[in-house]
């Protein structure tokens, strides 16, 4: 995988699949969006969660969330 750019909150990524029993290359491309906490919290609260609570990642702390959202 290559990182192609970053624009902001959004990450664009190239991807080839090159399959080994004819040598043929598909190429994909994604997008990774990260946002930040408040951002994903004001999306939770206007679907209209009323309970939100936030934790690291128990498996990488510090490094992202776990969301716990309740009407």
């Amino acid at each position: 995988m290559q990182v192609t750019e970053v624009n902001g909150e959004y990450v664009p990524f190239d991807s080839p699949t090159i399959f080994h029993s004819d040598g043929e290359r598909i190429n994909s491309t994604s997008t990774l969006r990260f946002r930040t906490e408040d951002a994903v919290k004001g999306s939770l609260t206007d679907a209209g969660f009323g309970t939100i609570d936030v934790h690291d990642l128990p498996y990488a702390p510090g490094r992202g969330w776990l969301f716990i959202a309740s009407a």
